[in-house]
């Protein structure tokens, strides 16, 4: 299994204007990185299995509370994401407290991926990189 990047200081999370009053708000998410990027992600509750593409997708696992959502921890599934090894992304994020995969499926290249990876990861775990 890949190694995530992961903890405690968050990259911004910002509401998409243009889905205010649609209905779908609750769907898609968009997240500032470190970098000033901005990741369109769709959201999946963690106990529902996701459907999307496991070979280009970059996952954040997010925890919601009072003071807004924040991302415990940041994966790439690779190509065992649909079987077991979600299943144990699963379980990882249940016991940090997460309860959504904000799944990013706009990165084109590995290259891409790595940076959303890096650039996503929250700052208690690049600076221990």
């Amino acid at each position: 299994m890949a190694r995530p990047y992961a903890s405690v200081f968050a990259a911004r999370c910002l509401p998409l204007a243009c889905l205010d009053r649609t209905g779908m708000e609750n769907w898609l998410q968009s997240w500032r990185g470190s970098s000033g990027r901005r990741y369109i992600c769709s959201i999946y509750p963690i106990g529902e299995p996701p459907s999307f593409d496991c070979d280009r997708a970059i996952v954040a696992t997010v925890r919601k509370g009072a003071s807004g959502a924040s991302i415990v921890f940041v994966f790439e599934p690779g190509t065992e994401g649909e079987s077991d090894g979600l299943r144990q992304w699963k379980e990882k994020a249940r016991q940090h407290g997460a309860d959504e995969w904000h799944v990013h499926l706009l990165a084109g290249s590995k290259e891409e991926r790595d940076f959303a990876l890096r650039d996503l990861a929250p700052r208690a775990l690049r600076l221990a990189a």
